[in-house]
């Protein structure tokens, strides 16, 4: 009974006559703006910026479709149908006017147009000078009543006719445009009042009146339909109160699943919304964006703060915390290792909803002394990458029983491909500044290997000769001063090709440990006796423990040339003080030639008081061959550059002209205990790893693998590319290192390291090619090619690069 009485009352109560109101007011606004419409067409025309008239037919059957759909609803319903009679014989009266006006203004406006065609026309243009005179002020007239039809305007025209009508011959060429201009101004005299008149009595029409009493009339009987279905529904809501306590055990029951489900539907539409941010988020963007996201996630689950740990060196943090509150010295560092003693290496989370009910032991100790209650953390998945983790903390324990931990997994997933694409991306600008300075290289060193000997030869029959002829010269003569100065011309060529020499030699060689104290003073020995004797050297006391890898040699040589250059750049005495230290780089900074990653750097800074340079010379100043003074070739900061460039450092200077220079060298440091040994092995050996060696030349693969196994490897060498790829997919997991040797067949060898590294993505990839200046960066990266070699492969860069592939700080270590 209360179902069928509900559906009666329903029934009721529903709204059936809106859609037929909706049909009547709309009628209502279309009538309205077809009034509006006429109107203004009407002034249009009366302007003569309406030439047509088919829109006034169209907006009057406009109007007159509103009053047919007016007249049909209120026969409908049965409502008083007197006011829609008015509304209706008001549009019939409009639509005579209207006619009334379309008649005289269309004379109107051709009468117009004549007089303004007879009066400046060329085809009709008088040639008496006195009817030509009159003719325009009859026009002038005209134009006049057309803007003001005051009786003293149409007093004018009249006037204007007459003196017209007595100037106006009746034979001769001038008599037909006399009699035109004549006729038509007559017609204007007459019809302008006349049209003026019904658009006066067009507008003022009263269709108002009408409309709003038959609106009133038909919002009237709305208002009674809807207290009508008002009282439907109140009934209604009264019956379903009832019906309603009938099924309140039910609705108990389910109202707390509900709950949990649209909770945990909030929380999958956070997450989401917070994982999209990090879908193809640039490498440049991605802190923002993580602390965007910790800071969404954090506030979803209640969390006071969140943070992203990466296991590198040195170790990488992404923090947020709740009103930018500092976290407490140790933490999250700490929640690394905490992971680790927890046990979270795969893809499960943890979490702890009250630290207080641990049992004793190092992690409830830690979380306490960090003040956190409760606390989650989420592994971020990087396959071969380094271990990374997501981590929440509560200053109160989480009580309630739903636990959206579970669905952050879907957000940390985001999390760690943004980190793998921020890290990849690196990898690739690393990769392309290699190949870069390696094309340089190549290309500098074949033209120096090209040029030097025979340069040499020529440079050394010229000093030969002017040491040969010098003897037969008394000294102080004119020639015996030609001849020393060509002997002087040929030394500094001499030393120019020592330089080329020395800027395209190669530098991956005989790397060790090496202490800056000691490259210091060594430096400093080797500088007491060239410096001019107004130069004062002044080294800074540095620490044992300023220690940095890579080859001592080329390190002195860097000192060397920026202590040279600043006793060049001085005039007569001043001082070059020489300094290093320590310090930690925390985000990404850009210096004047190349950006400092975030890490643990030796900065060895010489600064000199001398002349300086000017922004224009800083641009170019790293420039081969570009020097500002006559002697100078142009190779020593280029070479500097090249030196830093090699050992993954970067270089900035500062200077003001009259104001000095300072020379920046930044070198990743090394952990060392001030006891490095001044013979430390040439370069790191391998611990047994396996190599995949592919070279076609049996001559070369057999003296490669004694090389591989010299440095400490296990080499298995294969001819051809099946033999190792099938080697490959029998035993994935027996090879480390690939090694593809292709010589001068580049396109081989990138395609079978693309075959390897599908293979196997996580594996490093070397290439050695005999060239690398035609490589592209693109398809290296592509390939997934970790380090690119010069063929034939030497022992020292053979080393160099294995170590670099087993010491990435982005691979697993063995």
């Amino acid at each position: 009974m209360l179902l069928a009485l509900l559906t009666w009352l329903l029934l009721r109560g529903i709204d059936t006559n809106a859609p037929a109101y909706a049909l009547v007011l709309r009628a209502f606004d279309n009538y309205s703006l077809a009034e509006a419409s006429l109107h203004r067409d009407v002034l249009q025309a009366r302007t003569g910026l309406l030439r047509e008239y088919d829109s006034f037919s169209a907006t009057a059957r406009a109007m007159e479709d509103a009053v047919i759909r007016l007249r049909s609803y209120a026969q409908a319903e049965g409502l008083d149908l007197r006011p829609v009679d008015r509304l209706a014989a008001s549009v019939v009266e409009q639509e005579e006017l209207m006619e009334r006006f379309k008649t005289g203004n269309a004379l109107l406006q051709n009468s117009l147009s004549y007089v303004g065609l007879l009066s400046t026309g060329a085809a009709f243009r008088v040639q008496d000078p006195q009817l030509a005179s009159a003719t325009s002020a009859l026009a002038a007239a005209v134009l006049y009543l057309a803007r003001d039809r005051s009786s003293e305007s149409l007093k004018e025209l009249r006037e204007r006719i007459s003196q017209f009508a007595e100037q106006a011959p009746t034979v001769g060429p001038d008599a037909e445009v006399a009699r035109a201009m004549l006729a038509h101004t007559r017609l204007l005299y007459d019809q302008l009042p006349a049209v003026d008149e019904t658009l006066k009595a067009f507008i003022a029409m009263p269709s108002e009146q009408p409309l709003e009493e038959t609106r009133a009339v038909f919002a009237h009987h709305r208002s009674l339909v809807e207290a009508g279905e008002q009282r439907y529904r109140l009934l209604l809501y009264l019956v379903s109160l009832l019906l309603v306590i009938m099924l309140v055990y039910l609705g108990l029951r389910l109202r707390a699943r509900a709950i949990a489900l649209r909770r945990r539907a909030a929380f999958e539409h956070v997450i989401a919304e917070n994982s999209t941010r990090l879908i193809n988020c640039p490498p440049a963007e991605t802190e923002a964006r993580l602390q965007e996201v910790l800071g969404g996630l954090s506030q979803t689950i209640g969390a006071d703060r969140a943070y992203v740990v990466l296991d590198e060196k040195p170790i990488r943090i992404y923090t947020w915390s709740r009103g930018g509150k500092a976290f407490p010295p140790g933490w999250p560092n700490q929640a690394l290792a905490l992971s680790e003693q927890l046990g979270v290496a795969g893809p499960d989370n943890v979490t702890i909803p009250d630290a207080i009910a641990l049992p004793p032991g190092p992690v409830k100790d830690a979380l306490i002394a960090a003040g956190i209650r409760a606390w989650a953390c989420v592994p971020l998945v990087r396959p071969g990458r380094v271990r990374s983790i997501m981590g929440f903390d509560r200053f109160r324990p989480i009580r309630n029983k739903i636990q959206p931990i579970p669905i952050v997994r879907l957000a940390g997933d985001a999390v760690a491909n943004a980190i793998e694409r921020e890290f990849l991306e690196r990898e690739r600008a690393k990769l392309t500044m290699r190949l870069e300075r390696a094309r340089r290289m190549q290309m500098v060193g074949s033209l120096a290997s090209g040029i030097a000997h025979n340069f040499n030869n020529i440079i050394g029959a010229i000093l030969g000769y002017s040491e040969m002829i010098e003897p037969q010269l008394a000294r102080g003569t004119k020639p015996a001063q030609h001849i020393d100065e060509i002997r002087r011309a040929a030394e500094r060529g001499r030393d120019l090709v020592d330089n080329i020499l020395t800027f395209g030699r190669r530098t991956d060689a005989r790397v060790r440990i090496v202490q800056v104290r000691t490259l210091l003073q060594e430096a400093a020995a080797l500088l007491s006796a060239s410096l001019p004797p107004g130069v004062e050297l002044v080294i800074e006391d540095v620490s044992n423990d300023v220690v940095v890898s890579g080859e001592p040699a080329q390190l002195q040589q860097v000192i060397l040339n920026l202590c040279t250059n600043a006793a060049q750049a001085m005039e007569g005495n001043g001082h070059i003080r020489v300094a290093a230290r320590l310090e930690e780089v925390i985000d990404f900074r850009q210096i004047s030639d190349g950006q400092l990653s975030p890490a643990r750097y030796v900065c060895i800074a010489v600064t000199d008081d001398g002349r300086g340079f000017d922004e224009r010379v800083a641009q170019r100043l790293f420039e081969p061959f570009f020097t500002t003074r006559l002697a100078g070739t142009g190779l020593g900061l280029a070479t500097v550059r090249e030196i830093v460039r090699d050992h993954d450092g970067a270089i900035s200077s500062q200077s003001k002209p009259g104001q000095g220079s300072r020379f920046e060298v930044w070198l990743p440091a090394t952990a060392g205990d001030g006891t490095a040994t001044a013979e430390p092995a040439l370069f790191s050996l391998g611990r047994g790893e396996t190599v995949l060696l592919v070279e076609s030349e049996r001559e070369h693969l057999l003296p490669d693998e004694e090389k591989l196994a010299a440095l400490g490897y296990e080499p298995v060498g294969f001819e051809r590319a099946s033999d190792a790829l099938a080697a490959w997919r029998s035993e994935p997991d027996r090879f480390d290192i690939v090694l593809v040797s292709c010589g001068s067949h580049v396109q081989n060898g990138l395609d079978l390291a693309r075959a390897f590294h599908e293979l196997a993505p996580l594996k490093p990839v070397l290439l050695a090619a005999a060239s690398s200046i035609e490589v592209n960066v693109n398809a290296l990266a592509e390939a997934g090619i970790s380090e690119v070699l010069r063929w034939p492969l030497t022992s020292d860069e053979l080393a160099a690069a294995l170590a670099r592939c087993r010491l990435a700080p982005g691979l697993l270590r063995p």
